[in-house]
């Protein structure tokens, strides 16, 4: 007959339990928090706190944009995004200094900076550098001049 090691349970064995225990559920713990914070650090937008001390001027950006009328239409087009900007009267907007990112929902490591060209009156293009298939987002604005800011859900196939 063999004799259970564990038979009298002493103090040291439930020591060494207790450290096993503690050891497993901390090893896990880590292992989790490093790939959480690998894939998302947590922080959608850089500097979200200074945003928010000037939230009242980007209030005040949109109302003067609101007040301006304009409309922007995007387009994908052969690897190429297009933005048609016009005012209410549906005039084509001219002469526009027109940047922007374009941001990946899932992996803010893959966002990329955009800078338009006005290929014609009132539309504003860059060919796609970066990016690869799927679901992105269109961020741009004027970088001098009248304020403008959009924002288009974009499908990259």
């Amino acid at each position: 007959m063999m004799r259970n090691p564990l038979n009298p349970l002493r103090g040291w064995h439930v020591l060494v339990m207790i450290i096993a225990f503690f050891s497993v559920t901390i090893g896990v713990n880590a292992t989790f928090i490093t790939l959480a914070l690998r894939t998302h650090p947590g922080e959608d937008v850089p500097r979200s706190y200074v945003q928010g001390l000037s939230y009242n001027d980007t209030l005040g950006r949109r109302r003067a944009q609101e007040a301006l009328g304009w409309t922007a239409r995007v387009n994908l087009v052969d690897r190429n995004i297009l933005v048609a900007i016009a005012a209410e009267d549906g005039a084509p907007i001219s002469g526009l200094n027109l940047a922007g990112t374009l941001v990946h929902h899932a992996d803010t490591s893959r966002d990329c900076p955009v800078a338009f060209a006005e290929s014609r009156p009132g539309v504003y293009a860059v060919a796609l550098a970066c990016g690869g298939r799927g679901d992105w987002r269109l961020e741009a604005h004027t970088v001098e001049g009248p304020p403008f800011e959009m924002v288009s859900e974009l499908w990259l196939p």
